[in-house]
């Protein structure tokens, strides 16, 4: 947890040390050692003298204020008030020291404008303008305050002068501070547009990368990616998960047939038709895991199925088949495909699985096409579900 400097002044709010807090706490015993060594210097020269007492009771302050600045880091993090609260408390106490040091000294009154325009100064990376406009009014009015306070005790006309010119010299350093405020304000919200426009166009690259553009598919790392968390979770749930194989078949001749642009319009067709199948498949199950399709190479394609046993994986990829062959593609090309499944077997790796599948594929396409064809769980050949589907389906 952070240790707030026992000066009393902005530190690290957070519960952990990072950067910033430590730069915060630096920054403030720095401050309160620039205000000691000119009010030290200040009273050797004679230009402003404080008498001893005063001295103590300002020195004793800083100190209780510290303590009460490091009470509220111990509090648990969800409990510890924003960063800016806490800064903003810390200048006000500061504003109250540097005012009692102008109230009790006497000479000069620029080290107290200088001690009030650090205060403010400290707040500026932190705070927003709207709370900074009001510690500079509320900085300002102690300066002004203060001489009179004295002179209501003094009479002394001395004493107004003082006022003058501390309020003036205050007030230029405030003027000169606020500007700098608006500037550092506008440059961070152009920075945080900036990182949000940064943002979007990353999420837009990110949906662009994962997504096959031709089918609205994933892409293969992407569902490889979706099976290998989905087989994590099958495992620590002790859940079934399947796995299909798609390929179309005889696509690379219907390709070199009609053509490449006629092939991309199959492929994009085929992948609505799966896809369609899918979200029919996914509005009757209660899982609350949906599938998901990916396109793996050139015309094969792999769909996940969560929460789903052999039996389920066969009865949705049945229903995938007859979807395709159910109509012929732009009214006059005819698909088929050949699907293999595979059920996670304890242990298994994700490359096994896909393997397993794959040899599933390969027995559907070796016995004539348009086929479902499943892996067997001990590894033994493969088991033909349904040998004897026509193309009419």
């Amino acid at each position: 947890m952070d240790a707030l400097s026992p000066t009393g002044l902005p530190a690290a709010s957070s519960a952990a040390t990072t950067p910033r807090g430590a730069k915060a706490e630096i920054r403030a015993v720095l401050l309160y050692a620039l205000w000691a060594g000119l009010a030290l210097l200040a009273n050797a020269l004679g230009i402003a003298t404080l008498p001893t007492g005063a001295g103590l009771i300002l020195i004793a302050g800083i100190g209780l204020t510290g303590a009460l600045f490091v009470g509220l880091t111990r509090i648990p993090g969800d409990e510890q008030p924003t960063v800016s609260t806490i800064i903003a408390a810390q200048v006000l106490m500061g504003l109250i020291w540097a005012t009692l040091y102008a109230y009790f000294a006497s000479g000069t009154p620029l080290l107290a404008a200088g001690m009030y325009a650090t205060a403010i100064a400290f707040a500026l990376p932190d705070c927003e303008l709207p709370l900074l406009r009001r510690l500079m009014v509320t900085a300002v009015l102690a300066c002004a305050a203060t001489p009179l306070l004295r002179w209501g005790v003094s009479a002394d006309l001395a004493v107004l002068e003082l006022m003058a010119v501390g309020s003036g010299a205050l007030a230029i350093m405030v003027g000169a501070l606020y500007l700098t405020a608006r500037s550092l304000d506008g440059e961070r919200t152009r920075l945080l547009a900036s990182n949000a426009d940064l943002q979007r166009e990353l999420e837009r690259v990110q949906r662009r990368t994962e997504r096959d553009q031709l089918t609205n598919s994933y892409g293969r790392r992407s569902i490889l990616d979706m099976l290998a968390r989905e087989k994590a979770r099958a495992e620590r749930t002790s859940d079934p998960l399947c796995v299909c194989l798609l390929d179309i078949d005889h696509f690379k001749d219907m390709s070199d047939r009609f053509g490449h642009v006629t092939g991309d319009r199959i492929l994009a067709a085929f992948a609505r038709r799966v896809r369609g199948a899918l979200r029919t498949m996914d509005s009757v199950n209660s899982n609350g895991l949906s599938s998901a399709m990916g396109r793996v190479g050139g015309e094969e394609f792999v769909v996940v199925l969560p929460l789903t046993s052999l039996r389920g994986a066969l009865r949705s990829a049945e229903r995938i088949r007859k979807a395709i062959v159910r109509r012929p593609f732009e009214g006059l090309h005819q698909v088929t495909v050949s699907i293999g499944i595979a059920e996670l077997r304890p242990g298994e790796t994700v490359s096994s699985l896909i393997d397993r599948a794959d040899q599933a594929l390969s027995g559907a396409r070796n016995a004539g096409r348009n086929r479902v064809h499943c892996a067997t769980l001990d590894g033994g050949p493969n088991a033909i579900v349904m040998p004897d589907i026509s193309a009419t389906g």
